[in-house]
């Protein structure tokens, strides 16, 4: 009979310690709640399908879900968080949805600071250890990407210099095979596909151009192949780290190759014959090495008296600009070879590059001197490249000092 009272007297103990823990539990989780900012706890809270917020948020969210080109989507998933934020709507599962899929879409087109700003979204709303992984994941690659960002604190944009002026009129393009039989090497196949890939990124300058109601450019394209030259073969390894003389040796020893005594005498040659406003030249090099290009800027200055004032003037008289074009013709890296040729073209006309200033790692951030996109039609020529070119004359407000050399 004893043993019987104890049994039911120890039970009797487990259950209220059980009931104490429970208890217990309750009140931490109600503190912890309590010490969440007023706004997290509202994002967590379901809207009822029939309030005035999701009627009005409804139709704008469903309108993402029909949409299947990136750049539509991407507008009505604006637009469905524009309502979001209008209304007050707050469900978190939607709200998470349209976030995490526009993430998707910056990412896919290599638009990474867009992309982490859109899944930070999603975690504000709705935290989850998946999402910041990736979070991590993607801050890890662009600083793998923007390893040269510190470089430069200045932009020095070359306008109007050089056989380059701006890009506008019509623009002669010297296309420029360089073939010395050993480490770079064409066929015909290779030939076409750079021809192919040139017209379209012809097409996508073009396009940009509009944007600055620019009407009047167009290109004259002549090709060329410098062909098994002794001399190439001895400078084959040519490139961006190899000191000026040898690089203007390999340039001398294609243009002998050509029947030119200098590239300033092919340039000038090249657009009395073709009539053409801008002159480009385009030393292309079927091998993996890094581009680059040689451009003009202002070489001379002079002082003259407008109305009884001393004004300074800067020209140039650089005759010779070219870029060195180092990249490997292959089906499956056509989106290098848009990025090389869009991105190199656009230094001669002026433009300076943008990934290797410290203040430019959160502006424009998909223009084609900062950064590359997936595909060419991703990539723009934000207002500060569209000044270096001569698009637009109003100098664009930046958060680091544009020079005019």
């Amino acid at each position: 009979m004893a043993r019987s009272v104890l049994s039911n007297l120890f039970w009797a103990f487990v259950v209220l310690c059980l009931l104490i823990l429970v208890n217990a539990g309750k009140e931490e989780e109600q503190s912890t709640e309590d010490k969440q900012p007023q706004s997290t706890k509202q994002l967590t809270v379901k809207v009822p399908a029939n309030s005035a917020a999701a009627r009005l948020f409804k139709p704008a969210y469903d309108a993402v879900w029909k949409l299947r080109e990136p750049e539509d989507k991407l507008n009505a998933i604006k637009h469905a968080l524009k309502v979001a934020k209008e209304t007050e709507y707050t469900g978190s599962y939607e709200l998470n949805k349209l976030h995490l899929a526009a993430a998707d879409i910056h990412q896919d087109r290599w638009h990474y600071h867009f992309a982490i700003d859109s899944l930070v979204a999603a975690q504000e709303v709705d935290f989850n250890r998946t999402v910041d992984n990736r979070i991590k994941r993607l801050k890890s690659h662009l600083q793998k990407v923007e390893k040269e960002r510190s470089f430069n604190s200045d932009y020095i944009a070359t306008r109007d210099s050089g056989p380059a002026k701006s890009f506008t009129g019509k623009v002669l393009v010297t296309y420029i095979f360089v073939d010395d039989g050993i480490k770079t090497r064409w066929s015909k196949k290779t030939l076409q596909r750079s021809e192919q890939v040139l017209n379209l990124v012809q097409r996508w300058h073009k396009k940009q151009s509009e944007a600055y109601n620019i009407d009047n450019l167009y290109f004259e394209n002549k090709f060329f192949t410098a062909k098994r030259n002794p001399h190439l073969k001895q400078l084959s390894s040519v490139s961006l780290r190899s000191e000026r003389e040898k690089v203007s040796e390999y340039v001398s020893a294609i243009m002998q190759g050509l029947g030119e005594k200098s590239l300033e005498d092919f340039i000038a040659h090249q657009l009395k014959i073709a009539e053409a406003d801008q002159g480009v030249v385009i030393f292309h090099s079927n091998f993996d090495e890094r581009s680059f290009a040689r451009r003009c800027g202002m070489t001379h200055k002079r002082t003259r008296i407008i109305n009884g004032v001393p004004t300074v003037d800067y020209f140039s008289q650089c005759k010779e600009e070219f870029v060195m074009l180092m990249s490997k013709v292959e089906r499956n890296r056509w989106d290098k070879l848009h990025y090389t040729q869009a991105h190199e073209i656009l230094h001669l006309f002026g433009a300076d590059d943008l990934y290797n200033i410290k203040s430019a790692g959160r502006f424009a951030l998909t223009d084609i001197m900062n950064f590359q996109s997936k595909q060419l039609d991703d990539s723009s020529i934000d207002p500060i490249t569209a000044y270096a070119v001569g698009w637009q004359e109003q100098k664009p407000n930046t958060p680091f000092r544009v020079l005019d050399k």
